[in-house]
């Protein structure tokens, strides 16, 4: 069995494919969504999923979520007293989510594709590749979300007219935005242009009513944990409720001074003026690149959470001029397309006649350079250019003095290596040759089907032949090391990670305790009081009454 992974910022969802249909993992409470977040209790115990979600509102200082954002990079995040980079964190998520799982279908999984968005570069891929094994996958690929997405699409219209269709696929997220421009024709799918922001989702959104909350409610004192988490709840509401109803309010106490706040749903477009023109800025920047005009856009598909904001689908349909395709659940989009990308890597052969094909989503170029106390030189190309099909090889040829050269991979955004980001680097060296001629020197890249980048420099002169997996060094685990983090994650009390109903509804019930105030907080503390004395008492009838009490209970405050 393969899990097909959508590996979130805010949340995650697992499914696998099984006799022609998507199974999503569900926990106790019949939920799919998993929450992208870890707490970690005194004893060191490690909680995932819904108990971490109603952990972090009241101990925000030992749980950590977001983390996404950061994975590749050096960044650290605290977890109790213990510090943790993005990957480790999601080697820890990946984990829970291995144990949900295996709990579910009731047999062990150790195999595993995961999505990305479409826009991560070449050291957050490596970094989800490592994340996956330290969780105990063999991670059998990488797909780009808005990918997915789409063969979740194909898939269900796969018995429809097969004329050649130009969908795009807007993907927002808690904390990405990618959009993607695919050709879709009979059973073939192919990208043809992305674009994207790792630093735009749906919870900037989010921060900009906090903003505007405090702003005109004149607050300028640095809030606490719990009335931080407050403020951020009352923001998602009214999120839903602009949507829903046009009109969003929020209200939240703040040093036992209640606060209030409304925007309409035009009020609230203004305001995130800036955050929707960059979204129409690189839609438009995919469809261009795609060589098609938006009037030759057929469908558009909305993933992630983000796009349930009114105000992204209304510009959305106003700038394409297309109604958007709610067939298909945002919020499961990515996770059924890439359990059916696991069916295609088993030649499952209820998806044997898909072809799907993916693209390069940055210019890819090589830099070589050397330098001693008589002379110095320096080259670069692009070899491999942006919306290029993988997997994909590309060779250019060099001629060179004799030198010791550094060979730098570089990552652009644009073919002329403005603000290029070097991947990786490794050193050649060009034999000294009884002749006058130049040395020729190869340089190819390789990018398989994850994206991830492979550099190769060839010498033919003499047969040398230098090569290296594009990866970041300093954060880069060996296997060494990989199987180190393994063990230290094997060593992990687990405790009960999200899908046993009592602990997440103690969780849940402590979380809501901590909220309130006055006779709302007297009255959930006596729901819980009775119910844990129905506990202790250990007579089944009594625990059932008062656990149906106090979910009642939790129900009406939440």
């Amino acid at each position: 069995m393969i899990l097909g992974i959508d590996l979130g910022t805010s949340n995650s969802l697992a499914a696998t494919y099984i006799d022609g249909e998507v199974v999503l993992v569900k926990n106790k409470a019949e939920s799919p969504v998993f929450p992208s977040i870890i707490s970690m209790d005194s004893e060191g115990n490690i909680y995932a999923g819904d108990v971490a979600l109603h952990r972090k509102k009241q101990f925000n200082d030992s749980s950590v979520s977001m983390f996404k954002r950061s994975i590749g990079s050096g960044d650290n995040f605290l977890l109790g007293d213990k510090s943790y980079n993005a990957k480790d964190l999601s080697g820890i998520l990946l984990k829970a989510i291995k144990n949900q799982a295996e709990d579910f279908f009731g047999e062990e999984i150790n195999e595993a594709v995961i999505s990305v968005p479409a826009f991560f570069n070449n050291h957050q891929r490596v970094a989800v590749i490592e994340a996956g094994k330290i969780a105990g996958f063999d991670v059998k690929r990488i797909v780009n979300e808005p990918t997915a997405a789409a063969l979740a699409y194909g898939v269900k219209n796969m018995n429809e007219e097969s004329e050649q269709r130009v969908i795009i696929v807007l993907d927002l997220g808690g904390g990405t935005f990618d959009i993607s421009v695919m050709e879709v024709s009979e059973n073939v799918m192919e990208v043809v242009a992305v674009c994207g922001d790792n630093k735009l989702g749906g919870g900037d959104f989010t921060r900009r009513l906090i903003k505007l909350f405090k702003e005109h409610n004149n607050i300028t004192v640095e809030l606490s944990e719990v009335e931080e988490n407050l403020l951020w709840n009352e923001a998602q509401k009214a999120k839903h409720q602009i949507t829903t109803e046009g009109l969003g309010r929020m209200n939240c106490i703040i040093s036992d001074v209640s606060y209030e706040y409304a925007i309409t749903e035009e009020e609230y477009a203004n305001e995130c003026f800036d955050l929707l023109e960059k979204i129409r800025k690189l839609t438009l920047q995919a469809v261009e690149e795609s060589a098609y005009e938006p009037s030759d856009v057929s469908d558009i598909i909305m993933v992630g959470g983000g796009t349930k904001l009114s105000i992204v689908r209304k510009m959305m349909e106003k700038m394409i001029g297309k109604k958007i395709d709610y067939s298909i659940n945002p919020d499961e989009a990515v996770v059924r397309g890439v359990a059916t990308y696991g069916a295609l890597i088993n030649n499952d052969e209820n998806v044997s006649k898909i072809v799907l094909t993916d693209i390069c989503s940055h210019y890819i170029g090589v830099g070589s350079y050397f330098s001693d106390e008589y002379d110095k030189a320096s080259a670069f190309d692009i070899v491999v250019k942006k919306n290029t099909t993988i997997p994909v090889r590309k060779m250019i040829k060099h001629y060179s003095r004799p030198a010791v050269w550094i060979f730098h991979v570089l990552q652009c955004e644009n073919e002329y290596g403005i603000d290029a980001v070097t991947l990786d680097d490794f050193t050649y060296i060009t034999p000294e040759l009884n002749t006058p001629d130049r040395i020729e020197v190869q340089k190819s890249i390789i990018i398989d089907s994850d994206g991830i980048i492979y550099a190769e420099a060839y010498i033919p002169a003499n047969n040398m032949r230098y090569s290296k997996v594009v990866q970041y060094d300093n954060v880069s685990y060996t296997p060494e090391e990989t199987n180190k983090k393994i063990d230290e994650l094997k060593s992990m009390n687990f405790n009960n990670y999200g899908n046993q109903e009592d602990v997440l509804l103690m969780a849940r019930a402590d979380r809501l305790y901590t909220e309130m105030v006055g006779r709302d907080r007297e009255r959930i503390g006596e729901s819980i009081m009775a119910y844990e004395d129905a506990l202790n008492n250990g007579k089944k009838a009594l625990i059932a009454q008062r656990k149906e009490e106090l979910i009642a209970c939790l129900n009406y405050y939440e």
